[in-house]
């Protein structure tokens, strides 16, 4: 079938949808848990966050490439997952991976276990496609936005459009365009163009890369503005690596359906936890005698069972493994319930046009 996307709100640029997919229906706007390895040795399984309200996961490609010696799997029944799934493209790692990869013509070279792989963009859709992936993303060209020289932009996105010719084909109904050019209004709009063109030849969505590199969230926000307003009116439009809370909403509003970051579940890991109020960070003394649930309203499970700050500061403090992974394993939970409970808010909001009044109200109290 490939990828379907029906709008059934919106409320200025804001929208609330349906993501329909080979493995599911998926309700937009949302984020996605990101089952990094990190993440997989925690000790957390896909199917222990379907109670969350998680509709669609996503796993990255390189390293699942690696992790598994390129061979094809099973992966709904590794993560026992039956859901949607999405793929990054890999791109990131010419940044996270710089001093071990290089980028050549036609494909990427790089060291992993101290053994040597060269992967064309066609050879990551193909993999992505027997893994039997539902979005797709393709090979793209990243450049970190410390780099000075605007030219690395321009090479960006002409690098990106090269290697989406060279793949695209092998899954047009699955495949979403990367948009790159970092904070280059000029590159950004050539990519945008290609972009464009390639929608109207039946590719299904659009991701927007090479942003929260650290930028101020006002030149992000106004990028992100900049991109949403010159793409179709009718196509999903996806924001890589991005889940602060705030940022979420902010992005949302600029006209944003999808997002995908591994923060909420790396931060949780370290006792650094979501509230309507802010970041709470368990590990500090004043929660030792502390007897009150995370957040007293919370939906999640840990909240609801009553487990108290004080408890999972003496889990993740632990000498003992399995006890301190085991409140990690909680403390995600509680993270990945918050920005799914988040998006599930925006969507009622945005269907009664109230998104604008509920942001306002999230950002202020979050702000405190």
């Amino acid at each position: 079938m490939g990828i379907k996307f029906d709008i059934l709100a919106r409320e200025g640029q804001a929208r609330a949808g349906i993501l329909h997919t080979d493995h599911g229906d998926v309700q937009t706007p949302t984020i996605t848990t990101n089952f990094t390895p990190a993440l997989l040795r925690s000790g957390l399984s896909a199917g222990d966050i379907k109670s969350l309200g998680v509709e669609m996961i996503l796993v990255n490609t390189l390293h699942t490439m690696m992790e598994n010696n390129m061979q094809v799997f099973d992966i709904r029944e590794k993560l026992n997952w039956s859901g949607p799934i999405l793929a990054d493209s890999g791109g990131f790692q010419m940044v996270s991976l710089a001093q071990h990869l290089r980028v050549k013509k036609d494909h990427i070279e790089f060291t992993w276990d101290d053994k040597k792989y060269q992967l064309s963009p066609k050879d990551i859709l193909e993999w992505q496609k027997k893994l039997g992936i539902d979005i797709m993303m393709p090979l793209d060209r990243v450049w970190h936005l410390r780099q000075k020289n605007p030219l690395a932009y321009f090479l960006s996105v002409l690098t990106t459009e090269k290697w989406f010719k060279q793949s695209h084909n092998v899954a047009d109904a699955d495949v979403f365009y990367i948009i790159q050019g970092g904070l280059n209004k000029l590159a950004r709009k050539i990519s945008i163009n290609y972009a464009n063109n390639w929608l109207k030849m039946g590719i299904p969505g659009v991701s927007i890369g090479g942003l929260a590199f650290g930028e101020s969230r006002s030149k992000m926000y106004s990028m992100i503005k900049f991109c949403t307003q010159r793409l179709p009116e009718n196509n999903p439009r996806h924001l890589l690596g991005v889940g602060h809370p705030v940022d979420l909403l902010e992005s949302i509003e600029r006209g944003i359906d999808t997002f995908d970051c591994v923060a909420h579940t790396r931060e949780a890991r370290h006792g650094r936890v979501l509230t309507d109020t802010g970041y709470l960070h368990i590990k500090n003394s004043c929660y030792i005698d502390d007897n009150t649930v995370l957040e007293k309203d919370c939906d999640c499970p840990v909240c609801q069972l009553g487990i108290t700050r004080s408890q999972l500061r003496v889990g993740l403090k632990s000498p003992d493994i399995e006890q301190k992974r085991f409140t990690q394993i909680q403390l995600m939970m509680h993270n990945i319930r918050f920005l799914m409970r988040l998006m599930e808010q925006s969507q009622v909001a945005i269907r009664q046009g109230k998104f604008g009044i509920f942001k306002q109200n999230f950002v202020v109290n979050f702000s405190k």
